[in-house]
């Protein structure tokens, strides 16, 4: 079998790979495309949430 997760991104970097690769990967991975991935961070943004130890925005 072919290797799947090649990647050796992790966090904010693996992130930033999946929003600027092929779309049907950060579908597949997080289950949304860019454009509902990105929206949401809008969003969070919106209520005032902000990055923390372990999570980016």
């Amino acid at each position: 079998p072919q290797p799947y997760h090649t990647s050796a991104l992790s966090g904010e970097a693996w992130l930033i790979e999946l929003i600027l690769g092929h779309p049907d990967r950060i579908r597949c991975e997080l289950g949304v495309d860019v454009h509902t991935f990105k929206a949401l961070t809008l969003e969070l943004r919106r209520h005032r949430h902000q990055a923390s130890t372990h999570v980016s925005l």
